[in-house]
């Protein structure tokens, strides 16, 4: 017969949700340290972006066509902003330093793994996206796996740069150039080699 602390284990580690990165526990502690100046109800709300306001931010800011979009943080404009060059009209936080790269590498990875808001009180969608978070030996949310490597895509009058493959859509590949600025390249624009190498790898990422 089971003693009562190992059925107590049992029943812990059933009801227990895995630890996943959130908005609430994890993102907003850097909103509040890097952009309340000027994103949140406590001073000014500048671009119709209230960080502290976890309903807006779910509602209105995350989504398949919005600047935060769960599972793509390559196609998410929130991420692309605050990896710009600081001398850009668009890099955030404006006016100040560029965010700590640990602190980039967490957003990233909040978005990889769907952006959930508060994992304690998720929507239907977000809780599809806990139940696909990989998981460590240890039952917390695993981090990201390592970004693919840069290729060397050379356009069709021998021109070659190094970036990293996001997608190829209509015709169009969409790269990661190595100053983490975003390129949109027609695939007719492209040499033979390396419209081969976007399929390619268009086929590996589905």
């Amino acid at each position: 017969m089971k003693s009562f602390s190992s059925i107590l284990l049992v029943f812990v580690l059933i009801a227990s949700p895995a630890r996943s990165v959130d908005y609430k526990k994890d993102i907003l502690p850097i909103m509040k340290e890097r952009c309340w100046d000027c994103h949140s109800n406590d001073t000014e709300v500048k671009g119709n972006l209230a960080l502290d306001d976890l309903d807006e931010v779910r509602d209105y800011q995350v989504g398949k066509y919005n600047i935060i979009r769960p599972g793509n943080p390559d196609e998410s404009n929130f991420l692309e902003r605050l990896t710009l060059d600081t001398s850009h009209t668009d890099f955030m936080p404006r006016k100040a330093e560029r965010i700590p790269k640990d602190e980039i590498d967490k957003i990233e990875e909040w978005i990889k793994l769907g952006a959930v808001i508060d994992a304690a009180n998720p929507t239907e969608d977000e809780e599809e996206w806990l139940k696909k978070a990989p998981m460590k030996s240890d039952g917390a949310a695993s981090t990201l796996p390592q970004k693919p490597a840069n290729q060397t895509w050379t356009s069709s009058d021998g021109k070659a740069i190094q970036a990293r493959f996001v997608s190829l859509e209509n015709d169009v590949v969409t790269l990661i150039l190595e100053n983490g600025k975003k390129a949109e390249v027609p695939v007719s624009r492209l040499n033979s080699e390396s419209q081969q190498l976007a399929t390619e790898m268009a086929g590996g990422a589905k």
